[in-house]
């Protein structure tokens, strides 16, 4: 019988660096957005402006099962008003490794 234990799962986001310029004579307006299971942080509404190195200091809590806990995705946007956003990049943890690793 497997046994399931629900845990929660924080992610610090601090600052981003060198992000991709996707505007065309300035620097990205950068925001993100965070997915775990059925949990979704935008953060549109707080996009940075004209920055290739955005400060975010926040941090996000998920709730999540063991084992099974999936994958936190975590994407930065560019904002723009006109055109629509432009993806800058995607990474993606996935939480079932860091949970069964001792080195976490």
């Amino acid at each position: 019988m497997n046994t399931l234990t629900q845990c929660k799962v924080r992610l610090y986001l601090l600052e981003g660096f060198n992000f991709a310029q996707k505007d065309l004579f300035s620097p990205s307006d950068p925001y993100m957005i965070i997915k775990c299971g059925k949990t979704e942080f935008n953060e549109r509404e707080n996009y940075q402006l004209d920055t290739a190195n955005p400060v975010f200091f926040k941090c996000y809590e998920f709730i999540t099962e063991f084992p099974g806990g999936g994958v936190v995705e975590i994407s930065a946007f560019d904002y723009d008003d006109y055109f629509g956003d432009d993806l800058i990049g995607t990474s993606v943890l996935e939480l079932d490794d860091r949970y069964f690793s001792q080195k976490w």
